[in-house]
């Protein structure tokens, strides 16, 4: 990622709230891991539970990227960063 950074590259409101955009994460990254769940389906020699375990952590990696950059108060005070975190932290352990 080149930036966490949503004014630098997205449209925001006069309140700092993101209007359009990717939350800061480069276009680059957005797109790979948005073919994540494309290509899983070509990798046959995956298990189904190794599977899940990529599609939940490049979901979650997407999305607390552009939930700290839209809303880092409402992310941090109501645990929803540490939830996200946990999930991550879950899904890329060893089987």
């Amino acid at each position: 990622m080149g930036s966490l950074n949503p004014a630098a590259c997205d449209r925001m409101g006069p309140d700092g709230r993101l209007i359009e955009g990717n939350g800061g994460v480069d276009a680059g990254t957005m797109s790979t891991l948005a073919i994540v769940p494309c290509v899983l389906s070509d990798a046959d020699w995956l298990t189904p539970d190794h599977h899940v375990r990529l599609l939940a952590a490049a979901s979650v990696t997407t999305g607390i990227a552009r939930l700290l950059a839209e809303d880092p108060g409402t992310a941090i005070l109501h645990g929803l960063a540490a939830r996200m975190c946990a999930t991550l932290d879950h899904v890329t352990r060893p089987s």
